[in-house]
This record gives C-alpha cells, sequence and structure tokens, in this order.
C-alpha cells in the first residue's frame, strides 16, 4: 500500500509538471520565444485569397504543435536553465544556432562552414560572384557613382583560438581569400575588413555576439572612410568615451533568453553628427534614411554587421539610404542620388552575391561580343514593370563551363546579363528600361 501510495505521488507530480507550460498559457499567456521564427497560432478555418471559399486546415493540429513548442508558458525560462545545464556541464550549446566556445565566447554556427572549409563555393559560383561585381562597378563608372565593396570578417576567423577543439580550422583558402583575389584582380574598390582587424591586439567583437564591438565598428568606418577618400569624424584611438556593462549578446540571447549576461561596451561621447528621416524603430531596419553634414550622398547595402555601423557613415555624408535589401535596386540608387555606393557583406554571407542579382539597367556592347556561342535550349522569360523589363533564363547543364559570361541580344543590341544559381541550376538576369513585347531576344556564352 505505501509503494503504491508513493508512486501515485509520483505520477501526479509529474503529471502536474507537465501541464504547467499548458496551464500556464491560460494564467500569463503565449509566451515570447527567442526565436523569430517561431511559428505563429495557425488558424482552423482556411480562406482564400478572394475570400470565396473555406477549407479545413488539414495541418491545424501539426501547426498547433509548433506553435506550442514556440510559445508555451515559461519558455524562455526553461530553454535558459537547459541551456546552462548543457554549457556548464557537458560544455556544449542547446541552441543549434550557437556554438559554445572555451572562456564564454559564443560563435555563430553559420559561419562553421568557412571555418573548417566545407562551404568553399564552386569556380562556377565564384565567376557569379565576380561577374555581379564587375558588372555593378560598370554601371557605377557610367553613371559617376563610385563603388566599393566591403567584406566583415566572421568571429572565428579573427577570434578563433576559443573555438572548441573537436571544430578544426581550415589551413586552405576560403572564400573570402579566394573571392577577395578575384575582387582585387579586376580592379574592383575591395575593403577586407579582415585585414585591418588582424593588426590589432585588442578584441573588438564581442564574446558573447557574432558582430564587432563599437570600437570595432569605429575601426570599420576609419578604415572605410580612409579607403573612400571621404572626409569623417575620427573616433577610434581619438574621441573620449564611456565603457557601460549593458550589452546584451545575440547568441547569448538564444542560450538565455530569460537571463541574458550582460557585456561591456564603449559608447563615444558626444553624439552623432546626422539626423534620421522618418520613424526609426532600430538600425536593424530594413531601410533608413539619414541627413548628414557633409557632400556625398550614399546608398550603402548592408546586413546585420553595418547596422553598428551605420551612424559612423550617416555623419559623413549629406544623404544616406541604409538598405539590408540583398538586391541592388537602381530605385534606391536614384531615389538618394546617390554618388558613392558601398556593399558591405559578412564573411559568411558572401555566397549571396551569387544567388541574387541586380536591378541595375544594363549598358550596351558596343559591337557584337566575340568568341560567343549561342545558347539554342536556354530558356527564357520576359515581364515589365515600372518603366522597366527584366529578362530572365535559365541555362541547361553541360552547355556552358566555369568561367562562361552570359549575353542577351535584345532586337539586336547585345548586353552582358548577370549570372546567378538557383536551387542548383545556372540562371541569368537583364535589365532594361521598357522593351516592346516579341522583340527578339537571343543567349550566348563566351568560351
Amino acid at each position: 500500500m505505501k509503494n503504491e501510495k508513493k508512486y501515485t505521488i509520483y505520477l501526479i507530480v509529474f503529471l502536474a509538471i507537465l501541464l504547467v507550460p499548458f496551464a500556464g498559457m491560460l494564467i500569463t499567456g503565449p509566451s515570447k520565444s527567442e526565436s523569430n521564427s517561431a511559428a505563429t497560432l495557425p488558424s482552423l478555418i482556411l480562406v482564400s485569397e478572394d475570400e470565396n471559399k473555406s477549407t479545413v486546415n488539414r495541418d491545424y493540429l501539426k501547426q498547433l504543435g509548433e506553435y506550442f513548442e514556440g510559445h508555451c508558458a515559461f519558455r524562455q525560462e526553461m530553454v535558459t536553465g537547459y541551456s546552462f545545464v548543457t554549457a556548464k556541464v557537458f560544455q556544449t550549446s542547446s541552441s543549434k544556432s550557437v556554438i559554445c566556445g572555451k572562456n564564454g565566447w559564443m560563435y555563430y554556427t553559420d559561419t562553421l562552414g568557412d571555418y573548417t572549409g566545407s562551404e568553399v563555393m564552386t569556380e562556377r559560383e565564384m565567376t557569379d560572384c565576380i561577374t555581379t561585381l564587375k558588372l555593378i562597378d560598370r554601371y557605377c563608372k557610367e553613371n559617376g557613382i563610385k563603388f566599393y565593396f566591403v567584406t566583415a570578417a566572421n568571429k572565428n576567423s579573427l577570434y578563433g583560438e576559443n573555438m572548441p577543439y573537436w571544430y578544426k580550422k581550415s589551413d586552405k583558402p576560403g572564400n573570402r581569400e579566394l573571392l577577395g583575389a578575384k575582387i582585387r584582380e579586376a580592379g574592383i574598390n575591395y575593403i577586407d575588413l579582415y585585414d585591418t582587424f588582424a593588426k590589432e591586439n585588442r578584441v573588438l567583437y564581442h564574446k558573447t555576439d557574432s558582430h564587432w564591438n563599437n570600437e570595432g565598428a569605429a575601426l570599420a568606418a576609419l578604415t572605410i572612410h580612409e579607403a573612400t577618400g571621404q572626409m569623417y569624424v575620427e573616433r577610434y584611438n581619438k574621441a573620449p568615451y564611456k565603457v557601460k556593462k549593458d550589452f546584451k549578446g545575440d547568441l547569448a540571447a538564444m542560450m538565455y533568453p530569460a537571463a541574458v549576461p550582460l557585456e561591456e561596451e564603449i559608447y563615444y561621447d558626444g553624439g552623432f553628427g546626422f539626423d534620421y528621416e522618418g520613424k526609426v524603430e532600430s538600425n536593424f531596419d530594413n531601410k533608413i534614411k539619414t541627413l548628414g553634414a557633409l557632400g556625398n550622398n550614399l546608398m550603402m547595402y548592408r546586413d546585420s554587421f553595418g547596422s553598428s555601423l551605420l551612424p559612423f557613415m550617416a555623419e559623413s555624408y549629406t544623404n544616406a539610404l541604409f538598405s539590408r535589401s540583398l538586391t541592388v535596386q537602381v530605385r534606391d540608387i536614384k531615389s538618394i542620388k546617390a554618388n558613392v555606393l558601398i556593399i558591405e557583406k559578412a564573411e559568411r554571407f558572401l555566397p549571396q552575391l551569387a544567388e541574387n542579382p541586380p536591378k541595375l539597367p544594363a549598358t550596351e556592347i558596343k559591337g557584337n561580343p566575340a568568341g560567343v556561342k549561342e545558347f539554342k535550349d536556354a530558356s527564357v522569360k520576359m515581364s515589365s514593370a515600372n518603366g522597366y523589363t527584366t529578362i530572365t533564363g535559365t541555362l541547361k547543364d553541360g552547355t556552358y563551363s566555369d568561367n562562361t559570361e552570359i549575353y542577351v541580344c535584345v532586337g539586336g543590341h547585345w548586353y552582358e546579363a548577370y549570372p546567378f544559381r538557383e536551387n542548383g541550376k545556372e540562371h541569368f538576369q537583364l535589365y532594361l528600361e521598357e522593351i516592346p513585347e516579341g522583340t527578339e531576344i537571343r543567349v550566348a556564352g563566351s568560351f
């Protein structure tokens, strides 16, 4: 009888613990997930876009389970507790996105392929990347715009000594080195911030974040401004600053969402000499316009590294537009009347250059391209919007080489197209001022 009673108590306690996440949602409501990709609350009835037809959501229970997984009560507290145990006891990470290193260091898992050399781009992908940059550079030169490409190094490329020992750093050139050599060979203005940061004796990235700190952003801005010849307010090693222990790292927030450990951050005295145009929630907003004090107008495409860099850049330009779009677009450049274009990409994002063709008008090639062979079986599509025509197509496997450049003849006029990769296939895109339907289109490649 005593054992039966004891087991009954154990069962009741066990079931009560299991019910806490469910019951807690009735009291406190759904928990905020530490992940932006957490599922949203599903609907049992699905309504078509034209609202004329309703159907039962057959995946409702599955989606409801995914929603509960991401929003159950006390989720952040449970994730934090579990992460603490796995990190302190087993020296491993509870998050697929975070690598727990030595001495409290954290690294972003997405950088592992660069670190180990397991995700080096193919020669064809390299060709797509460098061709894209060459065509952007050509457009800028023809339109009186100075173009600069900037690479921000992965944290473990600079500070890999605290990576777990079971991850072996590759001793072969990776995407940054290989693509960088091709960019320099092509004569494109290139700023590899790895070179600048590697010369510094101090650590300029956060231990629990995947990015540089404000001192690192100041050094990055100094390097960019010196390379572009733009006047600027120098803060790195010059301006007074305060140190506050109030910074929450993005990696730490994934691991310990209910109790994010704080890191020190540098704050430069005096503020920055620019104003935001319109409402801005944070420097992570997709598009931000600023008004500064100096002469040039800047169009800057940047990723998350560019968010802390933004204030250091904004005050040096009369008008600036900062975009997180992966696609360089002529409407952005024209809207700001840019005479400087900067594209900043983190090392781990370099392959994106082979995946996102710009929407910049192509320039006609004088005469016919030499040594080209026409693709008879290339599929071609054409669409028009906002005064421009986009021509896209796909090349058949085996009909092109690693170094093939793609040309499109439109009504007897030749242009070089942007190449890009999608779903393992080689594609191309040409962007022109609107052309009539029925215009003859031919596709050819160099060999």
